[in-house]
């Protein structure tokens, strides 16, 4: 049983729909929507930019404003983006625990800030802002404009009338691949608007693999397999999402199922969700549980609805809200465990950079607490039961999981004091599918464990990796596993863990699950490279040296559970990279390096080489191309060496730091490589080619530390065009180069593999 998580959507949901169909769909004012009685209404393709369509529109209608703005501290991050997008400056006012607001706090912070909008937001399904709302009315006749959000509250009635702006995403209600909307009085801006559904067609396919990992026919190998390849795709989505600023109209799919939702039905079931949630956690569980509601419902709250007393109703405290929100002492010990036992509930939010210096005692405590139970409308009773029964075996089992976890760290101490941590694995693969970045890097990180007088053993699938390891002077074993079915190794690698008496292990691998965790985690101590942030893992120590990872709240998911190794100063570069290359002024190319790794799956490396054959400027460029050991395109690339004398290929190549030193510019694959070239100061134009690269596309383009070309599999030609295009502009231009130089320097210092190789030795 899995519960949560995002929405899978059927595909009879789409049945009778004709995407050719000339005639749009058009969906009319939901009811829900209409409850708020504003005379205009829009749908968006998400709730942020809902908040952008609402943004313009005020300033259209009073064009005056000072743009400043007061949001709650207590507010997810990306509600940000869309107003530092318009150019708004943000403030904060705060709430407590209970998520309400002290009205003379926020009186004395709104003379104090003058704002254009107080941004609002009624928590968990109920109006938290109700012995307020008169007020509200007073603000808006001093011209304060009021912005709801009832993202997690859509169900209330009687919220959203003070507001001049009802805004929500629908998306986090029902199976949509995309959906938000904004209600007014004031006229809304309409050609802000575009149509755009390739971000909502992309999406709804990945809902749909959900659909058929749940209740398709494939083995369960495959299964696993296939969730973790849309649960990548959906967080890259997520992550497109963050960056896009402009405006989409909610999608033709989206509108087609919306229009045949019942949400009198689903307002039902996700009320019944809730009501026995309560009962059976809140009252049978209240004398020394280690959690409690963040709402909760005493007999003077009882609201009334069909005749009948109920606290979970139209007329009620708390209405059909987006979650069952509770605080929990060890909330991510709770999350964990409930995560292995295939129940999925989030944590909202993390902090973000703009409010993560004003927080109060009692805002970081919701942050720190709050976790938000599953209880939607594709539930019923069986699965509310077993999301009770598992709490209750959490709350029952806790002094005995304490007993355990203080027998582990006895051990581990006796370990370190007999030296038992001598031999160090390290599980990683390398094939035609996986990259050699995973392996190398490892290899960089062993030699430093060498260095410290540990002895390393490589565990490897198969022996694609064999020719690499002993190079490197690596002992190591194949365990004639497949390499994509990595659960079903796990007693094979335990044996193996024993007889070499091996009692840590490095995994770098995307196909781990916490079941494979969970076996290893009896023989050895775990660390972890982990780029993704897909689960809560148990493991030992995590790393992710990547300037993203400030997206994915690892800091509060592995609090006292894990020792985190996060950002660039952990970067495994090798030895070689550590003395850099700084030159500058050099005028003209000479020289370029182009590589895409191991794999080259898109035959990136022949395409662009093709391509700069058609400008003269590139014709005078010798290229470097380097030809990883799993490329499949030799043949082709051999014969553009063979027609072309500035092209020279290189294989396997001893010391790339070397022959980046030699040239003046580089074309790369994202990945680990980047940061290589960021440590030998080399201008740099690069693209995305795998899940895993999309983030970095974020941090390498800004601040103009390299230029980006796009994503390689989006377009392939788009991409080869581009990549000629701005290495042309990087050849024309010296302050660039210049400038370029001095934002990569200040990336890495090269010295991360000797720090993690520290940190495991002393684990």
């Amino acid at each position: 049983m899995e519960i949560g998580s995002i929405y899978e959507i059927a595909p009879a949901s789409l049945k009778g729909y004709n995407a050719d169909n000339e005639k749009k769909v058009s969906l009319g004012e939901l009811g829900e929507i209409k409850k708020y009685n504003k005379k205009y209404h829009a749908y968006t393709a998400s709730g942020r930019e809902a908040i952008a369509l609402a943004l313009k529109s005020m300033a259209k209608c009073r064009p005056d404003l000072s743009k400043r703005c007061l949001l709650p501290a207590y507010m997810c991050d990306t509600v940000f983006f869309s107003f530092e997008h318009e150019g708004w400056e943000i403030y904060f006012y705060h709430v407590n625990k209970e998520l309400k607001v002290n009205k003379e706090e926020l009186r004395n912070q709104i003379e104090k800030v003058a704002p254009d909008i107080l941004f609002i937001h009624p928590y968990y399904g109920v109006d938290t802002w109700k012995e307020l709302r008169p007020w509200l009315m007073e603000l808006k006749n001093q011209g304060i404009c009021i912005m709801e959000d009832v993202t997690q509250s859509y169900y209330l009635e009687s919220v959203g009338v003070e507001a001049d702006y009802v805004i929500g995403s629908l998306r986090k209600w029902y199976p949509v691949p995309d959906g938000g909307f904004v209600a007014s009085d004031e006229k809304l801006l309409g050609e802000a608007i575009k149509e755009d559904d390739e971000h909502a067609k992309i999406r709804l396919g990945v809902l749909m693999d959900k659909w058929n990992y749940l209740y398709g026919n494939q083995a369960v190998e495959e299964k696993s397999v296939n969730k973790a390849a849309y649960l990548k795709r959906n967080r890259e989505l997520e992550g497109l999402l963050d960056e896009y600023s402009g405006i989409r109209k909610i999608s033709d799919e989206t509108a087609y199922i919306l229009e045949r939702v019942s949400e009198d039905e689903a307002k039902k079931q996700r009320n019944e969700n809730y009501r026995y949630l309560y009962d059976r956690l809140c009252k049978e569980l209240k004398n020394g549980a280690g959690f409690e509601p963040i709402i909760s419902v005493s007999e003077d709250d009882k609201g009334c609805q069909n005749g009948t007393d109920d606290e979970w109703g139209q007329n009620g405290l708390v209405t059909a809200p987006l979650y069952f929100a509770i605080y929990a002492d060890d909330r991510d010990g709770l999350q964990r465990f409930l995560t292995g036992r295939g129940i999925y509930a989030p944590v909202l939010w993390p902090i973000g950079k703009e409010n993560e210096d004003c927080l109060t005692e009692d805002e970081r405590y919701i942050f720190e607490h709050m976790l938000a139970l599953p209880m939607d409308q594709r539930y019923g009773r069986g699965e509310m039961e077993y999301i009770a029964d598992v709490m209750e075996a959490y709350e029952t089992g806790k002094a005995e999981t304490a007993e355990v976890c203080e027998a582990d760290k006895m051990c581990a101490i006796d370990e370190n004091v007999v030296g038992k941590s001598e031999v160090i694995g390290i599980r990683a693969d390398v094939n035609d599918e996986v990259g050699m970045g995973h392996i190398m890097r490892c290899i960089t990180i062993a030699k430093q464990l060498k260095k410290l007088g540990k002895n390393v053993v490589f565990f490897t699938a198969d022996e694609n990796g064999k020719e690499l390891l002993e190079q490197a002077g690596m002992d190591w074993v194949c365990l004639n596993s497949e390499w994509n079915r990595m659960e079903n190794e796990v007693a094979i690698l335990k044996d193996v863990l024993k007889k070499k008496d091996c009692h840590k292990l490095l995994v770098d691998s995307y196909l781990v699950s916490i079941k494979y965790f969970e076996e290893l985690s009896k023989l050895c101590k775990l660390t972890y490279i982990d780029d993704c942030f897909e689960e809560i893992y148990p493991v030992d120590m995590i790393i992710n040296y990547n300037a993203y990872h400030v997206r994915f709240n690892y800091k509060e998911a592995y609090h006292n559970k894990a020792m985190l190794l996060l950002g660039t100063a952990y970067v495994p570069l090798r030895e070689e990279f550590q003395g850099g290359h700084i030159e500058e002024g050099l005028g003209d190319f000479k020289h370029v390096l182009i590589s895409c790794g191991g794999g080259d799956v898109y035959n990136a490396l022949a395409g662009v080489l093709n391509k700069t054959v058609e400008y003269e400027e590139l014709n005078k460029v010798i290229f470097h191309t380097v030809v990883g050991k799993f490329n499949p395109n030799t043949e082709e690339l051999e014969r553009l060496e063979k027609a072309h004398e500035n092209i020279k290929l290189h294989y396997d190549v001893k010391n790339m730091a070397e022959l980046m030193a030699k040239c003046d510019a580089a074309v790369s694959a994202a990945g680990t490589m980047l940061f290589e070239l960021s440590a030998m100061q080399l201008p740099t134009v690069f693209f995305v080619c795998a899940d895993n690269q999309q983030y970095d596309s974020e941090f390498f383009a800004k601040e103009e530390r390299m230029l980006f070309a796009g994503d390689i599999r989006a377009d392939r030609d788009e991409c080869i065009e581009n990549i000629c295009m701005k290495l042309k502009m990087i050849l024309k231009d010296s302050e660039l180069q210049s400038r370029m130089r001095k934002a990569l320097h200040e990336v890495t210092d090269g010295k991360g593999a000797e720090r993690i190789a520290k940190a495991i030795v002393e684990l």
